[in-house]
């Protein structure tokens, strides 16, 4: 039997900025409103502060859950450091009322430094007076932080990054215990020392119900994923309650050439860079190209352990290629 997969399209919250003469703000909703028409399981927004400006995440996924009554709603990634502790937990409480208990908050720590590539992600903590080098230890804090908020008549907490004293908070979300929490991370993209990639995948193992990654081949996906397993139940949770997802950047085209030309211009758009081909970026690991090339792509990784996909597509042109992915590509993947 096949396995089941949760299929979700991030709807995109940059591709207005950088793309607004095909794809304005207000489509992002109708696009939400059409994914749920179709029967896909998640809608999902990404998130920055300006490095790489975009319609605020929350606001986005406020609006969507105000159109919408079935599908899930997600981010992919919120860089929750970034936020107030307190402020978070009342707007994500509010979205999850408003939309009857369908958020999962996917967060994560933000991107690299300049020196890896790409925007100056670390200007965003200096702006936001955030440490920079004590984002990890902050969203385990503030993962603690949220679920006692959601779920206590009044928390009081004395942390490293958090002082709160008999809080009364609320009003709490409409899903009892709080909306899953999602760790997103990508450790298999630079080198990182091991110390390092044991604590991202622990702090997955022992506090998450979910993580989600990006840029992995199969072995690297199955890899991870073992690793995330062995150290929840090291923690005595049961492995198998963690959701194991990716989020994958595509463009599908029976024209294999014009996928890949289109994918790069949206890339190079995008992260803000010069790249000749998609072949000389990171981005090479996703699929760019025909029905049959995209679907081997994804099965590896559903292979390899993936039971959540989050699909983010590289092109001006998003409802048609949630048309092609529909009708090309996602009856394999659901098959």
């Amino acid at each position: 039997m096949a396995p089941q997969i949760d299929v979700g399209v991030n709807v995109n919250t940059r591709c207005p900025v950088i793309y607004p003469e095909y794809y304005p703000a207000p489509r992002m909703v109708d696009l939400g409103e059409e994914l749920e028409r179709r029967g896909y399981d998640t809608v999902f927004v990404g998130d920055n502060y300006f490095s790489k400006p975009r319609l605020e995440s929350t606001t986005t996924l406020a609006a969507i859950a105000g159109r919408t009554r079935r599908i899930k709603l997600a981010t992919s990634a919120l860089i929750a450091p970034l936020r107030n502790t307190v402020w978070l937990a009342l707007g994500w409480s509010t979205i999850d009322l408003i939309a009857n208990g369908r958020t999962i908050l996917v967060a994560c720590v933000g991107g690299g430094s300049a020196e890896a590539g790409g925007p100056e992600f670390t200007r965003e903590f200096d702006v936001a007076g955030v440490p920079y080098a004590r984002r990890g230890a902050i969203l385990e804090e503030q993962i603690e932080v949220l679920r006692r908020l959601w779920t206590e008549p009044r928390t009081t907490f004395k942390g490293q990054f958090h002082d709160l004293e008999n809080i009364a908070f609320g009003p709490k979300p409409a899903q009892p215990g709080g909306p899953p929490i999602w760790i997103a991370n990508n450790p298999q993209i630079f080198a990182l020392k091991p110390a390092l990639v044991e604590r991202m995948l622990r702090r997955v193992g022992q506090m998450a119900t979910g993580w989600q990654t990006c840029l992995a081949t199969p072995e690297e996906y199955r890899g991870l994923y073992a690793q995330i397993q062995r150290y929840a139940q090291e923690a005595g949770r049961d492995p198998g309650a963690i959701v194991p997802s990716y989020q994958v950047l595509m463009n599908v085209n029976r024209d294999r050439a014009q996928a890949r030309r289109e994918a790069l211009e949206f890339i190079n758009r995008y992260y803000v860079t010069t790249y000749k081909s998609v072949e000389e970026s990171m981005w090479e690991r996703d699929p760019f190209g025909t029905p049959d090339e995209c679907i081997k792509k994804l099965r590896g990784i559903v292979e390899a352990g993936c039971r959540s996909f989050s699909f983010r597509f590289a092109s001006p042109h998003q409802f048609e290629q949630v048309e092609r992915f529909t009708r090309d590509v996602l009856p394999a993947l659901k098959g």
